[in-house]
């Protein structure tokens, strides 16, 4: 979707609340030496970078492990720059190939120290290119030593506010999951004091500060300003969002010294400006050609380094498995596009592993005949002379002596290898349509006019670009040091002002916090999509440029829900929540939208996955659909009817932990999901649920075995799941007409904001 920007409206600010911003320091409002909230943890200068490295260092497993990965970094750097060194300059290949007249001459076995030369040898005849990159080597190996040493002083002190400040020992830290890390970081401000000008961090806060420049780049790919895109002949436009592009973006906007924000969280005060936009377009557009020919000087070296990483990472895991190349990856355009706002990295990648394996059989679910057919021919060639050779290796060792045998032998096993992944199972059966329902459960995300369209090309080529094949991922990485010097300077800092106009537009200051992206404070009000089942009536000026694409905002805020249920939420978000319980529940009793999904997702679970759980899930589902479905009156009384052995056997097969944690919808879940064992109060799946629980018998679940939906580890991501899915239906619905008159809460609470 192409930006849309908004009126030139320009954002005045207090000059009391300007005071109040967490960026300035005012020397007056230092704690006494006797005052009883004195401590070294006491008013973070840079807090967000204090609680980025709080997360990094639980994500990173403890101090041990952090030492570990710098000191490793550092050595791996050395054996990478000497190893190549030594490979192109202290070789003598002559005497290796026997090329040589000496060398032929010779009737032993060639040794090592026949073909590695001396140092001096080495130095003497040391190409001039070679001596520039390794002097640029050196000259980078020491910024990131010195880095390094940084970075271990500023994690040694993060171990000790663990220590102290957390009361967490750094043997329990491999137990404590983020949620728990969280709610310690939480109590911690209230005897502690680490954010000035806030007596109270919500886990909104928290998490404004450890995403805050993330939140920026996921509302710019939802609102079309990323990614760059290059028009290739006979192709099409192609989504270029490499790693060496995503790296300057950074640089650019946030982190670089002529970036928009100061001091990192504070939008400078000229951006706000709308007078000074096009003196800022014309700046910002002189530094992205700054960088850009910057890049452009740099990238044969950032060229060779990443040869040098592909060669040495992939080459003998490409020998081994040759089908590596043709799997699949989440690329950077699709992390963006499909992350919430306010997902911290760990969630995101378990959210999206658990896509994986029904992206991968969406995918390949798109079979070319034609390539199979060469695929077989080309592999049963090949096999039939590898077969041969290996019989006469069998007969003979000296066949091996032969000359490129080895060489012969190897590529044959990799080209086998190749054309046998390209070869489906003829056992599975495919469906499209079901297994994009499945994607979408666990990923949340799709483009509305994929909806019935997942069996055609166009949805196909466009899912691709979020799960691009890896060899496609290799290319780009290879290429990068020259395209992205050439998107910089002919396409990127041409959105100079779409950039600027951005900034400004969807930037508030939030007290204790800073200037962050006003979608990330989650205000339906002022940001919700009245079609995707937005309860506040949008205000008279508001058009499609303030609202986010594809149920971006509702989304992210059912999801920040999920992860966090202790979160006190605005009435505006709530009163929100509890409109889509109370659709689901008519939904349900009518046998519409959320029973479909319900029973769509189980037959895929059955269709595409052998879990013996999963057939007692089912039943356990059907159960309930067909229990909530019931008139009222006859809901009141269905145990009156139903066996109570057949919902006790239903009941313990799903909510039982050991069963449900099983299941694949839940996904493999990490230490990370477990704290949030109790659901969501305003989730789709737990209003059914209690409801259910509420109109039956009690005496039917007074098994000691049975357990609470909340008391389910992963019922929270499973509950998240459903959500999603009939969110997507209930816009599709609305989208068709079948929900017209939406109900709409009072104007005076619209004003209420996230």
């Amino acid at each position: 979707m192409e930006y849309q920007a908004l009126p030139n409206v320009e954002i005045e600010n207090d000059p009391e609340e300007q005071a109040l911003t967490p960026y300035i320091h005012d020397p007056s409002q230092d704690y006494p030496e006797n005052s009883e909230k004195q401590s070294r943890w006491s008013h973070q200068q840079d807090l967000d970078d204090f609680f980025s490295r709080v997360y990094q260092y639980h994500q990173r497993h403890g101090y041990f492990c952090i030492v570990l990965s710098e000191i490793l970094a550092l050595v791996q750097f050395i054996f990478i720059v000497s190893f190549t060194v030594l490979v192109l300059q202290c070789i003598d290949y002559p005497v290796l190939f026997r090329s040589s007249p000496a060398s032929r001459n010779m009737t032993r076995k060639i040794q090592f120290n026949d073909v590695i030369l001396s140092p001096s040898q080495c130095l003497r005849h040391q190409h001039l290119l070679i001596s520039l990159c390794v002097a640029l080597a050196v000259i980078y190996w020491i910024y990131r030593f010195c880095r390094a040493v940084y970075n271990l002083l500023s994690f040694y002190n993060i171990r000790l506010f663990y220590s102290q400040a957390l009361d967490i020992k750094p043997k329990d830290l491999s137990n404590m999951t983020w949620h728990e890390v969280q709610q310690r970081l939480s109590k911690a401000q209230l005897k502690h004091d680490l954010c000035v000008h806030k007596q109270i961090l919500t886990e909104l806060d928290i998490h404004n500060r450890l995403l805050r420049f993330k939140n920026y780049e996921v509302a710019m790919v939802n609102k079309g300003l990323l990614p760059p895109k290059i028009h290739i002949p006979f192709i099409g436009d192609a989504i270029c969002f490499t790693n060496g592009f995503k790296f300057n973006l950074r640089l650019i906007l946030f982190w670089g010294p002529y970036s928009p924000f100061d001091q990192r969280w504070h939008l400078r005060q000229e951006y706000k400006i709308n007078s000074q936009r096009d003196a800022l377009a014309r700046q910002l557009s002189r530094f992205i050609l700054l960088y850009g020919i910057t890049n452009l000087l740099l990238s044969p070296f950032i060229f060779i380094w990443q040869v040098l990483n592909l060669f040495y990472g992939y080459t003998e895991l490409v020998r081994r498995e040759p089908g590596v190349l043709g799997s699949r990856r989440w690329s950077n355009y699709g992390r963006l596009y499909l992350r919430h706002f306010n997902e911290l990295d760990h969630s995101l990648n378990q959210r999206l592993n658990r896509g994986y394996k029904p992206a991968i059989f969406y995918m390949n679910s798109f079979v070319n005949y034609s390539i199979i057919e060469v695929a077989k021919f080309v592999s049963f060639t090949t096999g039939a002379i590898l077969a041969v050779l290996i019989i006469l290796t069998v007969f003979d060792e000296d066949v091996l002596n032969v000359e490129h045998m080895l060489t012969m032998m190897t590529t044959l096993g990799v080209v086998i290898g190749i054309c046998r992944s390209l070869i489906p199972d003829e056992h599975t059966v495919f469906d499209p349509e079901q297994m994009m329902q499945l994607v979408l459960a666990q990923v949340h995300y799709q483009p509305d006019g994929w909806k019935n369209h997942a069996h055609t090309d166009y949805v196909q080529s466009e899912f691709a670009q979020m799960f691009q094949l890896k060899y496609v991922n290799f290319l780009e990485e290879l290429l990068s040091p020259f395209i992205t010097p050439l998107i910089l300077c002919f396409q990127f800092r041409h959105k100079s002002m779409e950039i600027i106009d951005f900034l400004r537009n969807f930037t508030v200051d939030v007290q204790g916090v800073g200037d962050v992206c006003s979608f990330a404070q989650l205000d339906v009000a002022k940001h919700g999509d009245l079609k995707w089942f937005s309860p506040a009536k949008p205000s008279s000026s508001q058009n499609d440029a303030t609202i986010t694409n594809d149920g971006k905002l509702e989304l992210s805020l059912m999801h920040f829900h999920h992860t966090n249920p202790e979160w006190k939420m605005p009435k505006q978000c709530q009163h929100y929540l509890e409109k889509i319980q109370e659709r689901a529940l008519e939904n349900i009793q009518t046998s519409s939208v959320l029973q479909q999904s319900i029973n769509d997702i189980h037959r895929l679970q059955t269709s595409y996955y052998s879990d013996p759980q999963v057939s007692h899930d089912r039943s356990f589902f059907n159960n309930v659909t067909s229990t909530v479905q019931q008139p009222k009156g006859h809901l009141i009384n269905s145990h009156h009817y139903t066996s109570p052995t057949s919902v006790n056997h239903t009941a313990v097969s799903v909510l039982s932990s050991n069963e449900l944690s099983q299941s694949y919808l839940t996904g493999a879940i990490s230490k990370a999901d477990l704290p949030y064992r109790s659901t969501a109060p305003f989730g789709v799946l737990s209003k059914i649920h209690t409801t259910m629980f509420e109109l039956s018998d009690p005496q039917l679940f007074s098994n000691p075995q049975l357990a609470p939906l909340q008391g389910i580890p992963g019922a929270a991501q499973l509950d998240m799941n459903y959500s999603a899915l009939y969110m997507h239906e209930l816009r599709h619905k609305y989208k068709h007409g079948d929900y017209v008159d939406l109900e709409n809460i009072s104007e005076d609470e619209n004003h209420a904001k996230c």
